[in-house]
């Protein structure tokens, strides 16, 4: 099997995270394990909450939200507001601030030293730096009315 690169790159960074190095052919063995274990709609890839369920728990900001709720309205209306530039995607810049936002709606504690720790588990579950409408829909558990 063929595997890409963003799930290698992610595995990559959960072992060096625990100080664990692998070689390549090794790597391309615990990617295809890692493939079969967690794509649960056997795509061949990891979508963002296949990934989390990855993540340790201190780190997985997704589990942080796990049941917030948001009408469609509401999911879009926060989409463009911090989708500053309008691009289609919220990159890490425009992540801060929903990050922040985020916490004090769900009245959630958040330890601002902790805000680049969740910024880079998500940006390692994104698609090349980009959280894409329907990511930011799967974190926010958006509904459709």
């Amino acid at each position: 099997m063929n595997l890409t690169s963003p799930e290698q790159n992610f595995l990559k960074d959960l072992l060096e995270k625990a100080n664990k190095t692998v070689d390549d052919a090794k790597l391309a063995e615990y990617t295809d394990l890692m493939l079969k274990l967690f794509d649960s709609n056997n795509d061949g890839k990891l979508e963002l909450t296949e990934m989390a369920r990855l993540l340790p728990v201190q780190e997985n900001f997704l589990l942080k939200f796990q049941g917030v709720k948001m009408c469609g309205k509401e999911f879009n209306k926060a989409f463009e507001l911090y989708d500053q530039d309008g691009n289609g995607y919220i990159d890490e810049h425009e992540l801060d601030a929903l990050l922040k936002d985020l916490c004090e709606k769900n009245k959630q504690d958040l330890d601002i030293n902790s805000i680049p720790n969740y910024k880079k588990s998500i940006m390692a579950l994104s698609d090349g730096g980009k959280l894409y409408r329907t990511d930011l829909a799967l974190i926010l558990s958006a509904g459709d009315n």
